[in-house]
């Protein structure tokens, strides 16, 4: 039996040979909506989209969220990486928009990568915390504190009153459509 090692160009190696997968862990991959949340933070660096078309873009992706579990044997002892921010007072949550962009010496550190939306990801930061994505690249930006718990009650904001419409008004003649019933 004999190995084929003739063939060193990395062009067709998955990412998951690449990244490096823990034992056990799928390797998470989702290079078009990676790809698109990158365009998103680039077109609002450019000022070509609003920052609510911004914050919307990152509510609607999935984020990576990096660290270590405290108990090996239970995931819900996941500790995310949190990182001094060199231009602010605030300590913010290392998210990422890929496995490839996060960088080395961070994944010796932080070798458990959690996926989940960007809303819930915002939702799970404590108070006092900003959000960092991409931290140390161009395609990167920062939130502070003060911008997620805006961004979150915004959301909620918007939740209640869409609930609010919702329910049949207080008469209760309104059917479905918001219309009164007819006469048959």
């Amino acid at each position: 039996m004999t190995e084929n090692t003739e063939n060193t160009d990395n062009t067709d190696s998955s990412a998951a040979e690449r990244e490096g997968t823990l034992p056990g862990q799928a390797q998470y991959q989702d290079p078009e909506g990676a790809a698109a949340l990158e365009e998103a933070i680039l077109a609002g660096q450019e000022g070509r989209i609003s920052s609510q078309e911004l914050v919307a873009r990152i509510c609607e992706s999935e984020l990576l969220s990096v660290g270590r579990l405290l108990d090996e044997k239970d995931p819900a002892s996941f500790q995310a990486l949190v990182l001094k921010s060199p231009e602010g007072d605030s300590a913010v949550a290392a998210t990422f928009t890929s496995a490839g962009r996060v960088p080395e010496q961070i994944r010796e550190k932080a070798p458990v990568m959690v996926k989940a939306g960007g809303e819930a990801t915002l939702r799970s930061i404590g108070a006092g915390y900003g959000l960092a994505i991409n931290p140390g690249s161009n395609l990167g930006l920062e939130l502070g504190p003060e911008g997620i718990a805006a961004i979150v009650a915004a959301y909620d904001q918007a939740a209640a009153n869409q609930s609010a419409a919702a329910r049949p008004n207080a008469t209760g003649s309104a059917d479905e459509t918001g219309s009164a019933p007819q006469a048959q």
